[in-house]
């Protein structure tokens, strides 16, 4: 959900955000600084659109970005088809969270490199590489060609995210900004909706391959649409260095240290307790590697300063630290820096709780023997509390200028309801489990999207930070995402290992059967089937539990926001 409410972004109507590279340096020539203003004044020219070719991109970027929202929601209820279809359960994460890896080191690469090539390639290359992966998605021979198409899709969703953005900044008045914004947050809020109905629908109607089929048209129109009318936006001339000298300073290794210190975190938690004891040499190397690569990440950032795709700066102001536990942190708009600082660290636990609810709940359903749709009609409950408690909690802090009450008191409500589903079992009532789901859609829903409010407000006086901001609270969400479905499926798969040897008068051969498609469950005679579905839904419960502690250490970082009244006139 964070990731739709960047409301202030790079513009031509806020030449603030521009950088005097070489303006500003006492160093530079008369000849540099007047090649640099004349190519500034070249590039601040209005491309404000109006009319039919306004309605034409909108519905290209509300196509584009409904597809980017839809994958990460779309699986949660064809998961259980296609790791039946595989015969591979315990690959059920990683599924998951492929999609969500690259984006961790990529979406602020992008971010770079809008500033040295044109929008509109950058947004035409993106989709094209988000088509690509939905093909080798929609076609995949086996689970890892899977897994590596949603990795494809993943590295094109972060282009995507990036460009629509910029462009919508340049194409809009400040007036109007804020209704395409806000049209683009109802955009995603939908499609996390309806990505579970849809992805359920397909799987038990069609096949769970158009839950990747159906990009391939609805991307190329968005594709052709933005070829026509989008105009070409040169990029932003900040300096007279050769184009070849400004790419190659991206910080190109910074993203490939995060991808990889992310990567060796989220194997050997897949691994450790399935395929290999915590014990094994590779799991304790991996984790020991991953510890490194974090110390050289930072270490890396530092030093590359201004040209760093994780502005340490940023974290390193006031209460930043704490910030990427839950998104961002920083300080008030009206105080200094130093001194009388608010903090968003909801995002990063938040989003561990959010991911396993939208991916497990359904596997709770279908392991009682409902449909993939149904399943998908079933978790509505959790989703449209979510999205309705979101708004109601927005126009509040809008209304009342407080954000600290929502990000400390809804995270202990989803750390209660977390607790509850653990509870779940098969004789629960399905109007208790519906409870449980509103409960933790009030308390996961109301705390999200405001980490991104806080994140924007408090640099209301400095709007050329809140890109870096917004992007820092996406960098949050996703590593939360990546890292909360590793945890989740080496719960699941660890507990469904050991409930099932629990079973002492099953024959091997079914546990083996059922420990790599949840459809075998149903094929089972009546007296073996029952044990089964209880170990399997003991096994899915078993994964809520992580949610308690992440929103509970949501809530204890929420304590620190500053509880002043923010800024909110201008979002």
């Amino acid at each position: 959900m964070a990731a739709v409410s960047l409301d202030k972004v790079p513009s031509h109507d806020s030449p603030k955000l521009e950088p005097d590279v070489l303006v500003n340096n006492p160093d530079a020539s008369s000849k540099e600084i007047g090649s640099v203003q004349l190519e500034k004044a070249e590039t601040s020219k209005s491309y404000i659109m109006h009319g039919s070719r306004l309605v034409l991109l909108c519905i290209a970027f509300i196509v584009s970005f409904g597809l980017i929202a839809l994958d990460q929601t779309i699986l949660s209820t064809a998961l259980a088809t296609i790791v039946s279809h595989f015969h591979a359960v315990s690959d059920l994460s990683w599924i998951a969270s492929a999609y969500f890896l690259p984006q961790v080191g990529l979406m602020l690469l992008f971010g770079r490199i809008l500033s040295l090539a044109p929008v509109k390639a950058v947004y035409l290359l993106s989709i094209a590489i988000f088509e690509l992966g939905s093909l080798f998605c929609a076609i995949a021979p086996s689970v890892n060609f899977l897994i590596f198409g949603r990795a494809v899709a993943g590295v094109g969703a972060a282009g995507l995210w990036i460009a629509i953005m910029s462009v919508l900044a340049q194409i809009s008045t400040i007036e109007t900004r804020p209704v395409l914004l806000g049209m683009f947050g109802a955009v995603f809020a939908v499609a996390s909706v309806v990505g579970p109905l849809l992805g359920g629908i397909f799987s038990d109607k069609v096949t769970w391959r158009w839950c990747f089929w159906i990009n391939l048209p609805c991307g190329g129109l968005a594709l052709v649409l933005v070829l026509l009318v989008l105009p070409n936006i040169p990029a932003p001339k900040t300096s007279t260095e050769p184009a070849l000298r400004k790419w190659m300073g991206l910080d190109y290794v910074g993203a490939a240290l995060s991808i990889g210190m992310v990567t060796c975190l989220l194997i050997p938690l897949q691994w450790g307790g399935n395929e290999k004891p915590w014990s094994d040499r590779s799991v304790i190397a991996l984790l020991i590697v991953s510890a490194v690569l974090c110390i050289m990440f930072l270490f890396w950032e530092h030093r590359q300063g201004s040209n760093a795709i994780l502005p340490l700066s940023m974290l390193m102001t006031g209460d930043m630290p704490g910030a990427c536990l839950e998104a961002v942190r920083g300080s008030t708009p009206f105080q200094s820096h130093h001194n009388d600082k608010y903090s968003v660290h909801l995002q990063f636990f938040i989003s561990i709780a959010f991911v396993i609810a939208i991916y497990y709940l359904p596997l709770l359903y279908q392991v009682e023997g409902h449909s993939a749709t149904r399943s998908g009609i079933l978790i509505l409950p959790f989703m449209a509390s979510g999205v309705i408690t979101a708004g109601v909690a927005g126009g509040l802090i809008k209304k009342f200028g407080y954000v600290w009450p929502f990000l400390v008191g809804p995270p202990l409500v989803a750390a209660v309801a977390a607790g509850l589903i653990f509870t779940v079992k098969p004789e629960t009532r399905s109007s208790v489990l519906v409870g449980y789901q509103i409960i933790l859609g009030f308390g996961l829903g109301s705390a999200t999207q405001n980490t991104l409010v806080a994140a924007q407000a408090q640099y209301a006086k400095e709007p050329e930070r809140i890109p870096q901001a917004t992007g820092l609270v996406t960098f949050a969400q996703l590593v939360g995402s990546a890292v909360g479905l590793a945890i989740a499926g080496a719960v699941f798969s660890s507990q469904l290992v050991k409930k099932l040897d629990g079973l002492g008068d099953i024959p091997q051969s079914v546990v083996d059967a059922v420990r790599t498609s949840v459809e075998a469950i149903f094929a089972l005679p009546p007296e073996t089937k029952e044990p089964v579905i209880r170990a399997y839904m003991s096994a899915v419960d078993f994964v809520f539990i992580i949610g308690i502690p992440a929103a509970a250490l949501a809530a204890v970082a929420g304590m620190t926001v500053a509880r002043k009244k923010i800024d909110v006139s201008g979002m």
